[in-house]
């Protein structure tokens, strides 16, 4: 009789435990797949706002290129539609690398490479950036000149990026008439580190409570309005948390709906032993004449590429021959002999042989100055592992698509200036 009862006991719990297990595996699959509905909804409102937002531009870029070739005749207008497809595309180009960097961000591979940085270039930087934005809006802009005569171990591109962030949502959401601040304030240097508060105050429309706790999440938006006027990803301020907490810093913001924002970065960062250095880059002190007659290997696989870089280059006289891939240019740099050319532009990513391993078989080459011939890298890609990756090639320079000539004359300059 016990046993039958102990057997029923047992019968009765292993019942029990399976329904409950089985309660608990459909609570979890429910959870799961509220979870899946709302990851799923998160990334298509991301999407499709994202979708927007390269439509926009792309929309300007298409309209004033029309327009522009049926007003060929009337030079103001071109240049007034050309102003528009500028304009457009450095703004396309903004949202693409928010996109790029927050990959990175999220893959863990966000990086900050530091190097020394003059703080007076950094403020001048912020200024030459932030002022003609408030002009053309009719923003007045206080910038306090602190005579801060130091040098700073910081990323050159991404410490500069967060102040230009806040500024730019400053400007953004302060109307005509309304003051936007940047200032350096409680500063010290101590422990061989400078420690300072960074102060972005506007007298915009302001935030409210709610929208100041999703401000620095990624693909959040405070309501419709907000999204409307933000025109962009709304990842710039998630980036900006991000660089702020790689250095170790703080960020404070103050806001009220309709009486401006003050946002506040307190950093301590290490003080430079070593002063930056003027290399790398020319500041227009070089004449383009030296361009006039110098002969350029251009590797680059596509039609429109080619045809654009030829006809920049050539606008300074230079003579162009052009290869599509890296078997072609080995064989024309070759044919060519030594000294035909004067610098070679090699594009990173072709078929058959890569940009890469082209200019590591050109170095090796038993030619005379395949070893001291400059070769110049141009890839969509300008993450310092991939130029360093260039270097390590046997490359001598990087530059970013898409070309900016001013740039590109600037480093074509400083390697044809003296030659070898």
């Amino acid at each position: 009789m016990e046993k039958t009862i102990i057997i029923i006991f047992l019968s009765c719990l292993i019942c029990v435990l399976t329904a409950v297990c089985l309660m608990l595996a459909e609570q979890v699959r429910r959870e799961r797949e509220r979870a899946r509905k709302e990851v799923t909804e998160t990334k298509t409102q991301f999407l499709s706002r994202v979708s927007n937002d390269i439509k926009t531009p792309m929309n300007v870029i298409i309209g004033a290129a029309a327009l522009g070739m049926e007003e060929m005749d009337d030079a103001e207008k071109m240049w007034e539609y050309l102003a528009r497809v500028h304009t457009a595309a450095r703004f396309l180009m903004g949202i693409l690398n928010d996109l790029v960097d927050m990959s990175k961000i999220q893959t863990g591979k966000f990086r900050l490479h530091m190097r020394a940085v003059a703080f007076g270039a950094f403020m001048e930087e912020i200024r030459m950036m932030i002022e003609p934005q408030c002009r053309k809006k009719q923003i007045a802009f206080r910038m306090p000149q602190e005579d801060i005569s130091i040098s700073l171990m910081a990323d050159p591109v991404r410490f500069p990026q967060i102040f230009l962030n806040l500024l730019n949502n400053a400007v953004k959401f302060t109307p005509k008439g309304g003051e936007v601040q940047f200032r350096v304030c409680n500063y010290a240097t101590h422990n061989n580190l400078f420690s300072a508060d960074y102060v972005v105050k506007d007298t915009g429309i302001g935030m409210s409570e709610e929208f100041q706790k999703l401000l620095f999440e990624p693909f959040t938006q405070a309501g419709e309005v907000i999204a409307e006027q933000q025109n962009g990803a709304g990842l710039g301020l998630a980036i900006t948390r991000n660089i702020v907490d790689l250095m170790g810093g703080t960020i404070e913001v103050r806001s009220e709906l309709g009486a401006g924002t003050e946002i506040k970065v307190h950093l301590d960062v290490e003080l430079a032993i070593i002063q930056p250095d003027g290399k790398g880059r020319l500041q227009g002190s070089v004449s383009r004449a030296v361009l006039k007659g110098k002969r350029v290997l251009l590797v680059e696989d596509h039609p429109m590429n080619v045809e654009i870089s030829r006809h920049i280059l050539e606008k300074q006289k230079m003579e162009v021959e052009s290869a599509e891939s890296g078997l072609e240019a080995l064989a024309l740099f070759g044919r060519a002999g030594a000294h035909y050319f004067d610098i070679i532009l090699m594009d990173i990513c072709m078929p058959e042989m890569d940009g890469l391993e082209t200019a590591g078989k050109i170095r090796r080459m038993q030619q005379a100055d395949a070893q001291l011939i400059p070769i110049i890298a141009m890839s969509a890609s300008d993450a310092p592992e991939d130029v360093e990756a260039c270097r390590e090639a046997g490359m001598n320079a990087h530059i970013a698509k898409p070309v900016e000539p001013k740039e590109l004359y600037q480093v074509l300059c400083e390697y044809l200036e003296q030659p070898v």
